[in-house]
């Protein structure tokens, strides 16, 4: 297996290369059937590799992170824009400032649905990370005699027998 890193250099993920092979034709591909011909296996093998959960982790953090898809080129992208209106502006002596608020208002919006977005999976991260099951384990030695739980113990084992 093959650790690689992904979004941040503390995270890696463990694929296989055939994971990664067959991930890496499918974002170029974007087809399973296409995947399945160009890497020449079925597509059931395809299917099976893309159904692993490392592999679809791995196919979406490169979805996010390239072109539009990644916060910082829609960051960096926004930013441009309110600048180049910003200047127009100024260029032009006269204009709308609704504009540049209509975009201050978007940038805002999106940023604060990407911060809704990071604390709700953080929610999510943190609540799987509590105890799935948990075992009790009861020990019956040192029961007083006389207390009502040696009474009941008493009693039960002698209807028992």
């Amino acid at each position: 297996m093959n650790t690689l890193p992904t979004a941040h250099p503390a995270e890696v993920l463990q694929i296989s290369p055939e994971g990664l092979e067959v991930a890496n034709t499918y974002l170029v591909t974007q087809s399973v059937e296409k995947t399945s011909e160009d890497l020449g296996v079925s597509t059931e093998t395809v299917l099976a590799q893309l159904d692993r959960p490392e592999v679809k982790r791995y196919i979406d953090q490169v979805f996010l992170d390239t072109g539009f898809n990644n916060r910082f080129k829609m960051r960096k992208a926004m930013d441009a824009l309110i600048s180049r209106k910003f200047q127009e502006l100024d260029e032009a002596g006269v204009g709308s400032s609704k504009d540049i608020a209509d975009l201050l208002q978007l940038s805002h919006k999106m940023t604060m649905e990407e911060l809704d977005r990071q604390i709700a999976l953080e929610k999510l991260k943190t609540k799987n990370n509590s105890i799935r099951s948990q075992v009790n384990v009861q020990i019956n030695e040192g029961v007083q005699p006389g207390s009502n739980y040696g009474n009941l113990l008493e009693r039960l084992m002698k209807s028992a027998s």
